[in-house]
């Protein structure tokens, strides 16, 4: 059985976001490498770190980590849905895909009522 266009046209929006949020977290995770790196060094010659921390620009590594983790918990959550539903409308059962997803048949069925239509 194939995807309805609506199911198909909701997981490729998800996959899309999908990708487009681990190219953004890839480059955040870069960023926190490289600040990890100068902020490693600099304790090891005994400077002080609130003195690395107020010489970088920009958001602290604390908050581009928070960052990635919110990015991944939004699309995670559309993503989950548009799979599950697809995975449905190919005739899965509630306990198939809860199966694949490694939860509750009753997570699956909670998550397709509270973010359907």
């Amino acid at each position: 059985m194939e995807l309805t266009s609506a199911a198909h046209a909701e997981l490729l929006t998800a996959l899309d976001a999908m990708e487009a949020a681990a190219r953004e977290n890839a480059a955040r995770s870069k960023e926190i490498q490289n600040r990890v790196r100068r902020l490693r060094t600099a304790v090891a010659k005994g400077r002080p770190v609130a003195e690395q921390l107020t010489a970088t620009s920009g958001p602290l590594s604390v908050e581009l980590i928070s960052r990635n983790f919110e990015v991944l918990q939004d699309v995670g959550s559309t993503f989950r849905y548009a799979l599950a539903r697809a995975l449905r409308e190919e005739g899965l059962t509630i306990q198939a895909v809860a199966d694949l997803f490694g939860v509750t048949r009753q997570r699956i069925s909670a998550l397709l009522k509270h973010q359907g239509p």
